[in-house]
């Protein structure tokens, strides 16, 4: 058994040798000790709604876990002008959660399906004061999400839009 200075020594002369090696070898270790997973959320950057129809918010997810019971899912709402944004939908465990003080408390609907990485709601009977930035947000532990979804929301006068 060689004793830790030893070893050290010898670790420093080999990577003053071999620089290119003792970088990689470095990386490697420093991945293995430090490797953190992500979810990926992915939703549409922009979305334009019709006043008076329902609205799908699109939000799937990639995560390098398998989804455990403890997966859930966080929308928020940061109304247009506003600089706060309160938690308006909780999913966990197949169960929805409405929050409480929110427009559209009675409007909103869960539309995903965690086991395809599907965390999409409806809204129903869209008006003009949805206009805002919503959030999705999933944890999937021990996955942690890095950049949750956001999507500027408009919502637009009837017959505005034109499907093709």
């Amino acid at each position: 058994m060689h004793p830790p200075q030893i070893i050290g020594h010898t670790c420093i002369l080999f990577c003053i040798a071999n620089k290119e090696y003792c970088i990689l070898i470095l990386v490697v270790v420093l991945f293995l000790i430090v490797q953190v997973s992500a979810v990926e959320v992915y939703t549409p950057s922009e979305l334009s709604v019709e006043n008076g129809t329902e609205a799908k918010l699109p939000c799937t997810f990639t995560s390098s876990e398998v989804i455990s019971s403890a997966a859930s899912v966080t929308w928020s709402f940061q109304a247009e002008g506003s600089t706060t944004s309160v938690s308006f939908l909780y999913y966990s465990n197949g169960k929805t959660y409405p929050g409480k003080d929110v427009p559209f408390k009675d409007r909103i609907s869960w539309a995903g399906d965690l086991n395809k990485k599907d965390a999409s709601i409806n809204i129903a009977n869209m008006r003009f004061l949805d206009n805002g930035t919503y959030t999705c947000d999933v944890k999937n532990p021990p996955d942690i999400v890095v950049v949750p979804g956001e999507i500027k929301l408009r919502v637009v006068e009837k017959g505005t839009i034109v499907s093709g």
